[in-house]
């Protein structure tokens, strides 16, 4: 199964209310750009890619001894990916505090599954350090492959900045469908009380 560890975003109206003025804003044709659904909007912390059962198992053993405070994420930006001229996706940022934040727990997450299961190593190539750069970041659109090319976005679009309490991390299943992917999850770390 396809497996991630990612945080959900308990201020979902916020994100679609955002959506909802972007989509207006760039006159966005809904065919050619898609809103990420808001039981899926969350913050990907790192993707695990296939894993049979008996890794899993193995990934939520060792995420049982992750240990961490709840904490404020704060979101301030838009921008895309991979460039403003033919974006692929359409994401909020957040400020220089949380991304810390959340290199911080991509990190303590890192050594907690390198040592014990050997992640990250066998992935290792002569760009690793260049291309494992973690840009936490919330996808709030993906456009349609077909139209790239026929959209352009420029990230000015302003909003008010805002918080949301993050108290759990998850690890998750992603199954893909001809209508996108469908989101489980498979274990819940609490922060500490």
């Amino acid at each position: 199964m396809r497996i991630f560890v990612a945080i959900d975003i308990p201020k979902v109206e916020k994100i679609i209310h955002i959506q909802n003025q972007i989509m207006k804003q760039y006159e966005f044709v809904q065919y050619h750009v898609r809103f990420i659904n808001k039981y899926n909007l969350h913050l990907t912390i790192m993707f695990l890619g296939e894993k049979t059962d008996f890794a899993v198992r193995e990934i939520i053993s060792n995420l049982k001894r992750l240990d961490f405070d709840p904490f404020e994420i704060r979101f301030t930006n838009v921008g895309c990916f991979p460039k403003n001229s033919n974006p692929s996706v359409i994401w909020m940022g957040l400020d220089n505090q949380s991304s810390k934040k959340l290199n911080d727990l991509y990190g303590a997450i890192s050594k907690l599954l390198e040592k014990d299961i050997g992640y990250g190593k066998e992935t290792q190539n002569d760009f690793s350090e260049e291309k494992s750069v973690y840009v936490p970041h919330l996808t709030i659109f993906r456009i349609n492959r077909h139209f790239k090319s026929r959209i352009s976005f420029d990230p000015v679009f302003q909003f008010d900045p805002f918080t949301d309490e993050i108290c759990q991390i998850k690890l998750k299943r992603s199954m893909l469908t001809a209508d996108g992917p469908i989101y489980s999850d498979l274990f819940t770390i609490d922060a500490r009380a």
